[in-house]
């Protein structure tokens, strides 16, 4: 690893590298925390006190919520809101304006963030270990600042989490098997996958098929009894780490495992029972195009650029080493493999291509440290790109540019960061008609222009299905199924219902508010009464 330690003068390099991507990565993630409120945190709210609740008591069965199954989550907003705070509060229902509950919800979200940020921080340490300081540099940037990554870095959920022990797992392995790397990176693997399993149901199918992926370089470079024996590791060592972790594994785990994996066979079997929006139209299952054209989205003009930048200089140079040798090949192609398989699961959501984010980051970041650099084949090692060749000051600059640049596409899409949509594929408007658009940005701007009007103390709200869950905390009021019946105040509508056909106004409330976002309508308060 020549080109990652060894002088006084990279090693300053390298832990000035990783003190500016970690703090490039927390303070997005630490700044406007408390919104928005997502459409599903404040169920994983109720479930994270629930799970403090059970391991003060030593009930270790009782750390079973969900088959999704979400533990990392849960041990995070545990520590977050600390466990005497978490076990008193056991399943108590999110309200804002309640101080004790949204102090320990917003606990939860730093622990988030924290966590967030420390895992970009070790995938830019193996970037660095796998491609050298300027990949590891801009590839860092670019993670720490990817408006997506960051909006799912710092809310009590599942799936930015699970994206960044997918890469970790990925890069750990190609470190091992296409370098001479040392077994400990089985080992990290194996802790990353263990974490994975227990995070949310998905890894079940992505980690196997990954690894089988992985196999075909590691086969080819270092035999497959040594792979099968690292495989063994890797398959030890996650197990004792799910184990360790989830208590209920130890307890009751034939019952735990079974209920995962019966979780997990029929969320992927059938669509999401809201119904799902893709090109204009209310549909089921919408298809193997749509995580491509969620990624056309949501990917920033830099990584796209990377990308073709990567494909073009492969193009280019087929006379030099081996794909099969080149890790970046090997990444690409593993975000391909989770595109695929997210694809072929009825349910979808735009977060579900999550994992294969971080991987398409990296090679774009390799592509276009590259291009900085000037080309060369890989090495026979898989190293690419690996050291500051040439004018090392216009590359720091380039990277310097680069990573401004996502800084600048950040920004702009603060506070939520889950509005930025990319330019290149038509902007938010053209993703208002294409994906799903609204998973709770505005919602908090609702409730407070609900909250400011006088008269009744107490306004019956009315609102869709998803939309009731984070809009509950929000008002000072009783938020209600418009289609129960009853009598109402309000009636908010909100984009992603709307999409789905779940809004449901009669044309005779009067307009009392309007949330426009980037263009985007995200909300109406209807008058009703």
């Amino acid at each position: 690893m020549r080109n990652w330690r060894t002088t006084p003068l990279r090693t300053a390099a390298q832990a000035g590298i990783l003190l500016a991507v970690g703090l490039l990565a927390l303070i997005p993630r630490l700044t406007d925390l408390d919104r928005p409120l997502t459409i599903d945190e404040p169920v994983w709210f109720e479930r994270s006190s629930r799970f403090g609740a059970a391991l003060a008591a030593g009930d270790w069965g009782g750390t079973f919520q969900t088959g999704h199954p979400g533990v990392t989550t849960m041990w995070l907003g545990v520590v977050g809101m600390g466990l005497e705070r978490a076990a008193a509060l056991d399943g108590a229902s999110l309200n804002r304006y309640a101080q004790e509950r949204w102090a320990a919800f917003l606990g939860a979200r730093r622990a988030m963030a924290l966590a967030a940020s420390a895992l970009i921080l070790l995938i830019a340490l193996l970037v660095g270990q796998l491609f050298g300081l300027g990949a590891a540099a801009l590839a860092g940037a670019l993670l720490a600042l990817d408006p997506w990554l960051i909006a799912h870095g710092r809310i009590l959920h599942l799936d930015g989490l699970l994206a960044s022990l997918i890469a970790i797992v990925a890069l750990a392995c190609l470190r091992r098997w296409l370098q001479p790397g040392g077994r400990r990176y089985v080992v990290l693997a194996g802790i990353a996958a263990g974490l994975a399993l227990i995070t949310k149901s998905a890894a079940l199918v992505l980690l196997p098929a990954l690894l089988l992926l992985l196999a075909v370089p590691a086969g080819v470079r270092i035999g497959w009894r040594r792979w099968l024996a690292d495989l063994a590791l890797l398959t030890g060592v996650a197990g004792a780490t799910a184990v360790v972790a989830w208590p209920a594994l130890l307890v009751v785990p034939v019952s735990t495992v079974t209920q995962v994996l019966q979780f997990g066979s029929e969320v992927a079997s059938q669509p999401h029972e809201n119904g799902s929006f893709f090109l204009g139209q209310q549909v089921g299952d919408p298809g193997l195009a749509f995580y491509p054209v969620v990624l056309a989205f949501r990917l920033s003009p830099l990584v796209i650029a990377g990308l073709l930048v990567w494909l073009i200089t492969r193009a280019r140079h087929q006379g030099g080493q081996p794909l099969s040798r080149d890790a970046s090949f090997w990444l690409l192609l593993a975000a391909a493999l989770v595109i695929l398989l997210m694809g072929m699961v009825a349910k979808k959501q735009d977060r579900y291509v999550l994992p294969a984010v971080p991987l398409l980051v990296i090679v774009a970041a390799v592509g276009s440290q590259q291009a900085l650099a000037g080309w060369r084949a890989p090495h026979a090692t898989g190293r690419v790109g690996s050291s500051w060749r040439g004018r090392p000051s216009l590359q720091a600059i380039g990277i310097g540019v680069l990573g401004a640049a996502q800084l600048a596409l950040s920004a702009s899409a603060r506070p939520y960061f889950f509005d930025y949509y990319s330019p290149l594929a038509g902007g938010p408007v053209a993703a208002r008609w294409a994906i799903p658009v609204g998973w709770g940005e505005g919602l908090d701007l609702v409730g407070a222009y609900i909250n400011s009007q006088r008269g009744r103390d107490a306004p019956r709200v009315g609102a869709a299905g998803p939309v009731r869950i984070p809009l509950r905390p929000q008002v000072r009021g009783r938020v209600v199924d418009p289609a129960a019946g009853g009598p109402m105040d309000y009636l908010v509508t909100y984009v992603s219902a709307e999409q789905r056909g779940l809004d449901s106004p009669t044309g005779t409330e009067r307009l009392a508010a309007t949330v426009r976002i980037d263009g985007i309508t995200y909300a109406e308060v209807l008058r009703v009464s």
